[in-house]
């Protein structure tokens, strides 16, 4: 090996012939022994400038995941929950790009846990209507509606539209509940109830084997079902202490039920039918809904929650809270 290879120090190697080797290996495919042939070096010094091309940030490797998934935090708020899967996904964006991807995030997540002859519950939320729309198909299973219809105020689909858009992907049955969601009216309520077509699809889902639900806080802006209702049942709600809202039903920070004049005015799936399903998949979005995701999960409504990176580290920071306090 002549002089080159043999003086060659750590004085000798600057950024040009870090920048060289580096070129070599890593644009053109060159192997570090070729390298070092024609540079007339050893294989190990090659190696070392490689190294030292990275340390110095003249090689900076990226690494672009296909998907937005945090493993590490999904794992860790699934521990804190204690919750058999949790997924926690980056967003960015406005409102409506953020609850897209929690959508597509959504779709990767419950499409995998429907198999054929299985019956799916949907109930309506903005994202839960996005995220039929990234599904690309579905096992043959039958959809019911778990609510009465919402329509949403910017005027997105119903419940019946989404269970119906489900089943076709599916190539199954929809089964919905034709009534609203919402009705002032008690006496209403429970004439409607019991007829047989919203009677029958509600008592399907004693057998639901999955579930999905959008998880709503109790407060404007933050529950569709908020926007359905009045100055006074809101109130009433919020002075049994309601912090959540998951298909028209109000929990309290515990996740128990709150009993306020909105649980007669809905017709829904009950809460023990929507702790049935042996999968029970959850969506929220914004650190503003880690109260309710926590209550929700207290009172047994979800197995599988999907949802964004700063809900996730508000839920954490609030659990963390919880256990300091409780000391």
């Amino acid at each position: 090996m002549n002089n080159r290879g043999q003086t060659l120090g750590d004085s000798d190697e600057d950024d040009e012939l870090l920048a060289d080797v580096a070129r070599r290996y890593y644009l053109d495919n060159t192997s570090k022994v070729d390298i070092a042939k024609q540079l007339d070096l050893s294989r190990f010094k090659v190696a070392r400038l490689l190294e030292d091309a990275r340390e110095r940030g003249i090689v900076q490797i990226q690494i672009k995941s296909p998907s937005p998934l945090d493993r590490a935090l999904s794992e860790q708020l699934a521990e804190a929950l204690e919750l058999p899967r949790c997924v926690v996904t980056a967003t960015t964006g406005s409102a409506e790009q953020v609850r897209a991807q929690v959508a597509e995030a959504a779709a990767r997540t419950v499409a995998p846990l429907v198999r054929d002859g299985d019956l799916l519950g949907l109930t309506w939320s903005r994202a839960v209507d996005a995220m039929v729309d990234h599904f690309d198909a579905l096992p043959a299973c039958t959809v019911i509606q778990m609510a009465g219809s919402l329509h949403a105020p910017d005027g997105g689909g119903s419940t019946v539209d989404l269970a119906r858009r489900a089943a076709e992907l599916a190539g199954g049955t929809a089964y919905a509940v034709h009534a609203p969601l919402v009705v002032d009216d008690v006496a209403a309520v429970t004439a409607l109830r019991r007829q047989p077509g919203i009677a029958d699809t509600l008592a399907m889902a004693d057998a639901l084997d999955v579930s999905v639900v959008a998880i709503g806080a109790w407060r404007a802006g933050c529950s569709t079902v908020w926007d359905a209702v009045s100055e006074q049942v809101r109130a009433a709600g919020l002075a049994g202490g309601a912090v959540a809202e998951v298909s028209g039903h109000l929990l309290d920070v515990d996740g128990r039920l709150v009993e306020s004049p909105l649980e007669q005015m809905i017709i829904a799936v009950s809460l023990d039918q929507l702790r049935r399903p042996a999968e029970r998949v959850a969506l929220a979005a914004g650190a503003h809904r880690a109260p309710a995701v926590i209550a929700a999960v207290r009172s047994g409504l979800v197995s599988t929650l999907v949802t964004t990176t700063d809900l996730a580290r508000e839920v954490l920071r609030l659990l963390a809270a919880f256990e300091r306090n409780s000391v």
